[in-house]
């Protein structure tokens, strides 16, 4: 495509003149960009909820610890009488 000398270009035009390459890359279709979307979407989701916490469990444990603080209850009270967990496997 010619453009006369000195009128105004678009950066994406500019890189298409520079580099030929790229004339053959087309804009994406809606249907593409929506799931790709999606598939971003659903990793972000992923790791906020089941990596992200693995990860900083020291942060996890010590909000328990001050929630639990602020009830003014201990374990036994809010089990209602039945026997609070336990960890089978720590050893004595």
């Amino acid at each position: 495509m010619r453009v006369p000398k000195g009128a105004p270009t678009t950066g994406w035009f500019k890189l298409q003149q520079r580099f030929p390459t790229l004339k053959a890359i087309s804009r994406p279709t809606l249907g593409t960009i929506a799931v790709i979307s999606t598939c971003i979407i659903t990793v972000f989701a992923v790791y906020a909820v089941g990596i992200q916490p693995k990860i900083n469990n020291e942060y996890y444990k010590n909000v328990q610890k001050e929630a639990r603080s602020k009830m003014h209850a201990s374990r036994e009270e809010l089990a209602n009488g039945l026997r609070p967990w336990s960890d089978p496997f720590e050893r004595k």
